[in-house]
């Protein structure tokens, strides 16, 4: 075991030291080099940065998962992107219109000074290259909007069997004779929506396999079944917006006969414990009229879009933006829902 070193002891003498330079003959020492110091701060806040962007980034792709896990989250994300589409295609294409109006009188107003009586001007009017980028994007939103569309159209050819099961669990949980007058009401509601939602998804069904060509029969062929597609269309709309409509009062009876409801007094005792099954209680009614709002503004903009597509084209009363602008927040409360679900 090598044996420890000790410190010089006094009786030894140690070699003689130097005398200390003056001062002013003493060298000057270098400043310290910090390049190195700030470059490794650097290095370490980057990855940190990195480190926590790739934790976002896993995490939005979670949530994005889950969110794509379900068919009606899925039909929520389709349908505020597919509306936000249609949005931004009109909104391209009424500044296109607008540039090039612009130019063209522009143009002719020059014109107009040297051309003689009965001269007529033909010309060309250039295209920059933004509104070559703005145009391609405006015939891409279109396209993926029509994309979007005829996808959510085509899953919902087996929602029948969706209204089945609504059908079976209204059946299968009947009113208590101990519950009031809104269980009543908002039962009654429930069962007309169904049976509107049912004509509408047969006159759906029907309209879009025919326009596919699937249905190939005399009364889908020539000019008679090109007249009875816009026929069943116009129809399937038309109890789209029963269905809306109603949705629309079942919101109103929810909050009419749940401001008449006066809480028990088991529920007061309840929250003002402040006890676990009080805040369940809180967060619950929370919830509640969470619903209350997201059910209200999603029907409220979608009543317009309905009564817009349950006329023929031509005495449609909404723009193409306008439809975007409702269709995006009727889409986008349901969105902004299922994703504060994937949280």
């Amino acid at each position: 075991m090598a044996s420890e070193e000790h410190p010089a002891s006094t009786t030894i003498p140690s070699e003689p030291k130097p005398s200390p330079r003056p001062a002013s003959e003493a060298k000057k020492q270098p400043p310290a080099d910090r390049s190195h110091e700030a470059s490794y701060q650097q290095s370490s806040f980057l990855h940190k940065y990195l480190a926590y962007q790739a934790r976002r980034l896993d995490r939005l792709l979670v949530r994005l998962s889950t969110l794509l896990a379900s068919p009606t989250s899925t039909d929520a994300l389709l349908g505020t992107l597919c509306y936000t589409l249609e949005l931004l295609a009109a909104l391209l294409s009424r500044f296109l219109n607008h540039r090039l109006t612009s130019l063209a009188s522009t143009i002719a107003e020059k014109a107009d000074r040297v051309l003689l009586p009965g001269e007529t001007l033909v010309t060309t009017i250039p295209t920059t290259a933004s509104d070559k980028i703005l145009a391609q994007v405006l015939a891409s939103s279109k396209a993926l909007a029509a994309v979007i569309a005829d996808y959510r159209i085509f899953v919902r050819l087996w929602g029948l069997a969706g209204l089945y099961m609504w059908a079976r669990s209204t059946w299968n949980t009947p009113v208590a004779k101990e519950e009031g007058t809104k269980a009543k009401v908002v039962r009654r509601i429930t069962w007309a929506q169904i049976a509107s939602l049912i004509l509408f998804q047969v006159l759906e069904n029907g309209v879009y396999l025919a326009s596919k060509g699937v249905l190939t029969s005399s009364g889908w062929s020539g000019e008679a079944g090109k007249s009875r597609e816009i026929r069943w269309w116009v129809w399937s709309s038309r109890f789209w917006a029963v269905h809306v409509a109603l949705e629309l009062v079942r919101v109103t009876a929810l909050k009419y006969y749940g401001n008449q409801e006066d809480k028990t007094e088991q529920e007061k005792a309840l929250v003002a414990d402040g006890e676990k099954e009080g805040k369940l209680l809180v967060d619950e009614k929370k919830k509640e009229r969470w619903t209350w709002w997201r059910d209200a503004v999603s029907n409220i903009a979608y009543m317009p879009m309905t009564l817009h597509w349950s006329v023929d084209e031509d005495n449609g009363f909404l723009s193409d933006w306008g439809v975007g602008v409702l269709g995006a927040i009727a889409g986008g409360s349901l969105l902004v829902d299922v994703w504060k679900q994937t949280a």
